[in-house]
């Protein structure tokens, strides 16, 4: 289960990366732009499939996943791992988390100094090309640059 600061670090305004490999095929990676901490220990991250189509076959193939967090303006970066990951149809009635979600991202792309519109537009969606990712974290780990990058985060699952 995810302690609390995980849980609030994960669904605030950071960048969302979900990756995804299959036997003998190249890592596959996706934007998430939506974190949703669900009833059971299970997460849910938001994809547009048509740009995680290879991600989202791998994890058809496998149900392997690791997804980093990572708030920009601090290279905070929290890896979470899963070997359950399945693919959910998004529900409509999500769709303000994501909008949240991405206007939580956008001043902390701001703050690197990139447009406004330009991150708007990276962002945009079609509701009925949303999914979601499902899956419960077996792992994860403190990724933010530094000595303790890599460490197991034992206390929180």
């Amino acid at each position: 289960m995810l302690d609390h600061d995980l849980a609030a670090f994960i669904q605030s305004g950071v960048s969302i990366t979900l990756a995804a490999c299959a036997p003998g095929r190249l890592p596959s990676m996706s934007r998430g732009y939506a974190c949703m901490p669900l009833d059971s220990d299970a997460i849910g991250i938001v994809l547009p499939r048509s740009q995680a189509a290879e991600a989202l076959d791998n994890i058809r193939l496998t149900g392997r996943v690791a997804v980093a967090f990572s708030q920009p303006t601090t290279n905070r970066t929290t890896q979470l791992k899963g070997t359950d990951a399945r693919i959910a149809a998004f529900d409509p009635a999500d769709e303000p988390l994501v909008r949240k979600h991405i206007n939580d991202f956008v001043p902390e792309a701001i703050a690197l100094g990139t447009p406004e519109e330009m991150v708007r537009a990276l962002l945009s969606y079609e509701r009925n090309d949303l999914v979601m990712v499902v899956f419960t974290p077996t792992s994860s780990f403190d990724q933010t640059p530094g000595p303790k990058a890599g460490q197991p985060l034992l206390a929180t699952l």
